[in-house]
């Protein structure tokens, strides 16, 4: 049995890369004009158009132009750790269903977060011993960019990738962007979904059933 489970959302009520970014953009506080602009052309599309993740890939590039992988790193660590702390933002039913998951099978987190990002803050919710498919990172002199965006489609293939000849028992998401991860999925479970979310399952012919956390 192989349980896989969104961050954003799902084990965490904030969105951690957006929390990356806010925290990014205090420090740079001249760019919240251009970002503005790409969250706001991201929010108007569906979750599942491509140019919502462009949007996404360019905000990342803007706010981490100059930044090292060492102050990235840092970075990252922080936020992790502030996410963690925040009341309520790790649902205690779903931390659950997460340990009980582990004990019958193996459980996968997949994520468009960047993959450090991602298992710092696993980390400190005390989530340890699963599978984290995610984002990655190039470090260049100019910032960091984009070598892997593991979204939509591309869960799929990181599923695949590490699970060639199995298929996923249960699926827990909030998002429409998982619809792939979906359709190979025996049972879906939408964590307090938007109407936006049901709107797109149910016109795609996706059973699902809905927890609220």
């Amino acid at each position: 049995m192989i349980s896989v489970f969104d961050l954003d959302g799902v084990l965490s009520r904030s969105d951690t890369m957006a929390a990356l970014v806010l925290a990014r953009l205090r420090r740079r506080p001249w760019l919240v004009g251009s970002v503005g602009l790409l969250a706001l052309a991201a929010a108007i599309v569906g979750a599942e158009s491509r140019l919502r993740a462009r949007c996404n890939r360019a905000i990342v590039h803007i706010v981490l132009a100059g930044v090292s992988e060492e102050e990235y790193l840092q970075l990252a660590d922080t936020v992790a750790r502030r996410l963690a702390s925040r009341d309520g933002n790790a649902p205690e039913p779903v931390l659950t269903a997460v340990r009980r998951a582990m004990e019958e099978g193996a459980v996968v987190v997949t994520t468009a977060t960047e993959r450090w990002l991602a298992q710092r803050y696993l980390a400190e919710i005390g989530i340890a011993g699963v599978h984290v498919h995610a984002s990655q990172l190039r470090f260049l002199a100019d910032g960091a960019r984009f070598a892997a965006h593991n979204v939509g489609e591309a869960k799929v293939a990181s599923f695949r990738a590490s699970f060639p000849d199995t298929g996923i028992a249960e699926l827990h998401t909030d998002s429409a962007t998982d619809l792939p991860l979906a359709r190979m999925s025996a049972e879906t479970v939408l964590v307090r979904p938007s109407s936006r979310t049901l709107r797109a399952f149910t016109r795609a012919g996706v059973e699902f059933r809905v927890a609220e956390v």
